[in-house]
């Protein structure tokens, strides 16, 4: 009889301790929504390390309520962090390479991956920036014909 009892109270106790872990997640979940991401394509401006932003001339807003703020051919302002884990960080992609914010020159054409910013959501925060190189740039740099 001792041996059925541990059986159910251990498996009352695994019970009780699923629908916590439950609860806790889906309310950590309510509190923290997460947006999808929006891709924007874009000619690049600059990168303001002081103010942490860069600026782009959006050629494609992209598709979504968020992207609708996004106007073709005026400059949008979009807030990156530049450092720290490859998780927080904005991202850089040059080429399919890593790169880093300050690794890309004004007049490229880049697509900006972004949500709106969880402090304030009229502003933009820029997850992921790729750079494509042109048909010369890839042909100086690799020496392919």
């Amino acid at each position: 009889m001792r041996i059925g009892a541990r059986r159910i109270s251990g498996a009352i106790a695994a019970a009780a301790f699923t629908g916590v872990a439950v609860a806790a997640l889906a309310t950590s979940a309510q509190a923290q929504p997460k947006s999808k991401s929006v891709k924007t394509e874009a000619e690049w401006i600059e990168f303001d390390a002081t103010a942490k932003t860069v600026t782009v001339k959006i050629v494609k807003p992209g598709s979504g309520s968020a992207a609708k703020t996004l106007k073709k051919g005026k400059p949008a302002v979009f807030k990156v962090v530049p450092e720290g884990s490859v998780l927080k960080r904005t991202t850089v992609s040059i080429n399919g390479r890593k790169g880093e914010l300050t690794d890309i020159p004004a007049g490229k054409a880049v697509n900006v991956y972004w949500v709106p910013d969880a402090a304030n959501e009229q502003e933009r925060l820029a997850r992921k920036i790729d750079v494509f190189l042109t048909g010369e740039e890839l042909e100086e740099r690799y020496g392919v014909e």
